[in-house]
């Protein structure tokens, strides 16, 4: 099943390393505490990803990875700011004042030349990975000063000027695996760790945020490694969970695996919790809210639920390890959501959006955004599956919902073309339903027209009765608003009529009510843009959107046990049926 994709943008380096600088400068104006540490991380990642890219173009254009002066540049800027960072987590967030001068220089004096490719790191914007975590692993595996530190790119690249700067280690190389996902290959000049090659005393650390589904990106390198003759006695691992590589892992990658030590990065909760003087989630929670009081509990992986049913069997389905880490805190009958919405610039962008939702009636209030957790107030009501509402209110509702956002969440960040999602759809049919009702999918739309310019914007995504909280006034809040046009999927940002197919599927709308809604919406739409709302683009997206379905609780059940397996199977079944019935009534209307 396609689910899974990477959205890549062009910048321009220079502009990039002008908006890196101009944070880096106003780190100076932060009083110490959580606020400048979250600044400086943020700093870190932005420049990690400019390196990583410049990194990532110079491989492109030699197709080997050298120790090339500007790589060097690159590096040792990352281990000074690496040392920065080190210095703030260790005195528990009491550093202040600007950033080094030599620091401010060097990246003022980094080779920015021409376009680059970036992307937000997926550990850090969805799956809480911090860089302190490995700062921890670092500190604790014994290592010194006289280990070649190698990051993986893209993140690793990042993450192992954490490593090396948390053992005294000189600044990292960089290596970026290619070929198949599941046999990775390292192209990379010998000579970058020739002062290490023919030292029996030297070690050599490797630093991704896997291991994924096969682990071969960690395989290649200790593979590159041992055919320069490094013993495997000298190898490190420094993974971001302790779990084993997926189901696509070879049997040389399992013994691998097996045979290299292992620093796992720590977990969130260890990271900022060493020693008395850590402030620690409770202490950021507490400083945003105004209350030393309050009682942080930890309510991720669907534990969510018990706090709006009454008891399992009502439970909606969820994918466990997909969910943001989340967090209720309570300070007597005062509540709040703390909720992991990403490091850095993913964020700042998470919360300016929620407070936008927020001003405009659709979302929670907005108390802060500490170090990538949003803090939300608590909502009080029912989701909307356990207090329905007429469709007629509902399809109002929904119409000034999405109707807002088209107006007031444009973007031009990219999400899947139409013909990405067509080619998804076709295959998740294909395995799903077999090849036969994938050719008449394929075949149908070969016969659209698609828009070539559809308007893109911040799609919510997600439009279950479960995300919607009504409250006792009947008023409808939206949870979870920010997260899914930004995810670790293929979707992205797409055209406001991605969210209208949703809506007609989720909330099971007759043709009248799907009418209204594009009505109601197209009349916003048109007052304030000329343009409307594109009912043939809907009906394309249809199929997509219920074959994306399909392949994510398909992928959900695969990964799930118990209980929670049965809700998953359940929820692909439902979308399997619904693609099936697109696709016989595309066979009805082919024989009137």
């Amino acid at each position: 099943m396609i689910v899974y994709g990477d959205h890549k943008r062009m910048d321009d380096a220079r502009h990039l390393r002008t908006r890196v600088s101009d944070v880096a400068e106003s780190l100076g104006d932060l009083a110490s505490g959580i606020t400048r540490h979250a600044e400086l991380v943020g700093l870190f990642i932005a420049v990690s990803e400019l390196v990583q890219a410049m990194a990532d173009r110079e491989f492109q254009s030699t197709g080997l990875d050298a120790d090339s002066p500007p790589r060097q540049q690159g590096a040792r800027l990352l281990l000074g700011l690496a040392s920065e960072v080190v210095s703030s987590w260790q005195s528990g967030f009491a550093t202040s004042g600007p950033l080094d001068l030599g620091l401010r220089r060097m990246l003022a004096e980094l080779d920015c030349q021409g376009a680059v490719s970036t992307g937000a790191a997926e550990g850090y914007a969805h799956y809480a990975l911090y860089p302190e975590s490995y700062l921890v692993a670092a500190r604790d595996s014994g290592l010194g000063p006289n280990t070649c530190v190698i990051g993986i790119r893209s993140i690793g690249l990042g993450l192992a000027a954490i490593v090396a700067a948390a053992i005294g280690a000189p600044a990292p190389l960089s290596v970026r695996p290619v070929g198949h996902p599941f046999q990775r290959q390292i192209r990379a000049d010998p000579d970058v760790i020739a002062p290490w090659r023919h030292d029996p005393s030297a070690s050599f650390a490797i630093v991704d945020e896997g291991p994924g589904l096969s682990g071969s990106s960690v395989n290649a390198v200790v593979r590159w490694l041992r055919e320069m003759g490094i013993a495997i006695e000298q190898i490190h691992l420094f993974p971001s969970h302790s779990g084993e590589p997926g189901r696509e892992a070879s049997r040389e990658i399992r013994r691998t695996w097996s045979y290299c030590r292992k620093h796992v990065a720590a977990s969130f909760e260890r990271t900022f919790a060493i020693g008395p003087h850590m402030p620690a989630l409770r202490d950021w929670v507490a400083e945003a809210v105004g209350n030393s009081e309050v009682i942080v509990t930890d309510i991720s992986g669907g534990t969510w639920r018990d706090l709006h049913y009454a008891n399992e069997a009502e439970w909606p389905a969820s994918w466990r390890a997909r969910e943001a880490q989340k967090f209720l805190a309570v300070a007597g009958e005062a509540r709040w959501l703390v909720k992991f919405a990403g490091l850095g610039a993913t964020g700042q962008r998470k919360s300016s959006t929620a407070v936008m939702l927020h001003k405009a009636g659709f979302g929670p209030e907005v108390v802060g955004l500490c170090h990538g957790f949003l803090i939300e107030r608590w909502i009080d009501g029912t989701t909307l599956d356990g207090a329905p509402i007429s469709n007629r209110d509902l399809v109002v509702e929904l119409g000034r919902y999405l109707a807002w956002r088209a107006i007031h969440l444009h973007t031009s960040e990219e999400g899947a073309s139409l013909s990405a999602l067509a080619d998804m759809a076709t295959h998740n049919a294909a395995e799903a339903l077999g090849s036969v009702r994938a050719a008449e999918l394929r075949e149908w739309f070969s016969q659209q027209t698609p828009p070539k310019h559809a308007r893109r914007v911040e799609i919510d995504g997600r439009l279950h009765p479960w995300e919607f909280i009504v409250c006792a006034d009947r008023k409808l809040v939206k949870t979870d608003a920010v997260d899914h046009c930004v995810a670790h999927d293929l979707i992205g940002c797409q055209p406001v009529e991605w969210d209208v197919a949703a809506v007609r599927f989720e909330h099971a709308l007759s043709a009248s009510e799907s009418d209204t809604l594009a009505g109601y919406i197209e009349e916003q739409l048109r007052t304030t843009f000329q343009r409307g709302i594109d009912v043939e683009l809907i009906d394309y997206l249809q199929p997509c959107y219920l074959a994306f379905q399909l392949g994510f609780w398909s992928l959900a059940a695969q990964s799930e046990h118990g209980g929670e397996k049965a809700r998953t199977q359940k929820a692909a079944k439902r979308y399997r049926e619904g693609l099936v019935r697109f696709l016989d009534d595309l066979r009805r209307r082919s024989r009137a």
